[in-house]
């Protein structure tokens, strides 16, 4: 009787949550859920792309291309692989966008510190002043990095989660797997599985109760968390944004762009925030806010059909 009850126990697990796969990365977990048991080859292409893009993009591996791009040494030349150009491209265009606010090279001053107070005090130092500006990295002809100064360090913290969900979506959507849900720390990608089938996705109540997840395939989403990271310093101001009472939720085909839009909105001026209702922004974004005891929440136009009756 005992073994019949875990055998129904186990086929009901199956029913509802498919297959799920675990990997330790980044020290962060990469949850993949299908509803078939995936082949060996697909398996090893999944590896492939964790340890491509982890190869050359994670900070925590000190035998990684950007590790040894952070230990450089002054006017050293390099070259790049294509997975760092292009994400470099990525974190060059949204410094422009925010104007300087969001700046990857404020992992120079999170490599020394991830404590309050010494954060603050290094952002009034020489170290800030001299070691972080994305204008100490130069290229040459295209894939030809080297840095002005030997101290300027960059981190990909606020784009790898997104990076790796995007190739293993297009992965899945080649070999024509039909349901599937990748989860990478706050970045999702999800095609025939409901939100409640997401069983080791965490979000917050009140989030939950104002978006239908169950109509989102594709999000990136920004909660303050224990560790720091580059979009919590807002190098223009030069101040740290630790603030715990803002969800940013951002929904467009690209989990990249997710990934990091959710972040340096992070750095938008909150009166900016609290006024997203409007038009001529496309981008489907939900922003969940605290003023007092009071939780408020603001969106654009095309976020309006996620959200719930």
């Amino acid at each position: 009787m005992r073994y019949l009850i875990i055998f129904i126990f186990l086929l009901f697990s199956l029913k509802s949550y498919g297959i799920t796969k675990v990997y330790n990365l980044i020290d962060e977990k990469l949850t993949i859920h299908t509803t078939n048991p995936l082949t060996k080859d697909q398996k090893n292409k999944i590896e492939d792309i964790l340890d491509n893009i982890t190869a050359v993009l994670d900070v925590t591996d000190s035998d990684s291309f950007v590790s040894r791009f952070n230990n450089l040494e002054k006017n050293s030349e390099v070259s790049a692989p294509d997975v760092f150009v292009d994400a470099y491209k990525v974190l060059n265009d949204y410094n422009k966008i925010t104007k300087g606010k969001f700046d990857p090279t404020a992992f120079t001053l999170l490599s020394k510190s991830q404590k309050v107070k010494k954060l603050n005090y290094y952002l009034k130092s020489g170290v800030h002043s001299r070691c972080t500006s994305l204008k100490n990295i130069k290229i040459k002809i295209n894939n030809v990095f080297s840095k002005k100064e030997k101290c300027t360090k960059i981190s990909f913290n606020s784009l790898i989660y997104g990076k790796v969900v995007d190739e293993i979506q297009i992965f899945f959507d080649s070999e024509k797997i039909n349901a599937y849900a990748i989860i990478f720390n706050n970045v999702v990608a999800k095609k025939n599985f409901s939100f409640s089938e997401i069983s080791t996705l965490k979000l917050s109540d009140y989030i939950k109760e104002k978006v239908n997840f169950d109509l989102i395939n594709n999000f990136g989403i920004y909660e303050l968390s224990d560790n720091l990271y580059i979009h919590n310093i807002n190098m223009k101001d030069e101040n740290l944004i630790l603030n715990d009472e803002i969800i940013i939720l951002v929904s467009t085909s690209s989990n990249s762009n997710n990934n990091i839009l959710a972040n340096t909105l992070n750095l938008m001026d909150f009166d900016k925030i609290k006024n997203l209702n409007n038009s001529e922004v496309k981008i489907p974004i939900f922003i969940l806010y605290k003023i007092g005891d009071m939780y408020n929440f603001s969106y654009t136009d095309n976020f309006k059909r996620f959200l719930s009756d």
